[in-house]
């Protein structure tokens, strides 16, 4: 299949419609499923303290050691914890399958859902910063800091989202292996995003000011009048942003 320009089209995986003309697709992943388990559902963490509790009821039980009470009950916290870190393996497993991140030169494409599959734009301009964080495995997450005027759903996008920040979510491309090549991708891309709207805003600005003068020496006075080719700027952001 073929966009209007006769080059092959461009899909990002679980996306049914191909890129737009003129947007081109830089990176796309998915989160591995040992990362998830380990830094989102921090699954060494529980076995730990599973680890601690059955030891610890080892040491302090009054049944006597090797008794059939005693290995009965052994089996039983053994069982619990075996069931409870085997539902944080499947539900990583199962996160990391449903998951899907693209960037293009324009936006972030978040491909979630256990459940309810959906996609979530992420335009440049609603992108205020990009942050990466590393762990000691090697791999890590990229976290992104969106306009205080913008708000995504914290439930739409757990647990692909910073904890906590429920009133400003703060989404994250979790369990990357290759965090700070995506990291640094993606704040070029945005960088280089912003460049054109900056000049356009300049130009605008001094197309503006070209305006103002005009009209003052037609008619000596301009009041309160804000320059037509800022406005043209700022609802052109306005859509954007919808």
């Amino acid at each position: 299949m073929t966009d209007h320009g006769g080059a092959p089209a461009v899909y990002i995986r679980g996306v049914p419609h191909p890129l737009p003309e003129g947007e081109q697709l830089l990176w796309e992943g998915a989160p591995a499923a040992d990362a998830v388990a380990t830094h989102v559902f921090h699954r060494r963490a529980l076995a730990v303290y599973f680890a601690v509790i059955i030891t610890w009821w080892m040491v302090s039980t009054t049944q006597a050691f090797g008794s059939s009470a005693f290995l009965a009950g052994l089996a039983v916290r053994v069982g619990l914890s075996a069931i409870a870190l085997g539902v944080i393996e499947v539900l990583s497993r199962v996160t990391a399958r449903t998951a899907w991140y693209a960037v293009t030169n324009r936006r972030i494409v978040l491909k979630l859902g256990m459940v309810v599959p959906m996609s979530i734009n992420l335009p440049f301009s609603r992108v205020q910063s990009v942050g990466v964080a590393m762990f000691r495995d090697g791999t890590g997450q990229v976290l992104l800091t969106l306009q205080k005027s913008d708000r995504l759903a914290y439930i739409a996008l757990w647990p692909h989202c910073r904890v906590f920040h429920i009133n400003q979510p703060q989404p994250l491309l979790r369990g990357l292996r290759d965090a700070q090549a995506v990291g640094a991708l993606l704040a070029a891309a945005v960088e280089a995003a912003a460049a054109p709207a900056a000049t356009m805003e300049t130009v605008s600005a001094s197309a503006g000011e070209v305006t103002a003068r005009e009209v003052r020496g037609a008619e000596g006075t301009v009041g309160d009048i804000a320059p037509e080719p800022r406005a043209v700027v700022e609802r052109t952001d306005a859509i954007a942003l919808c």
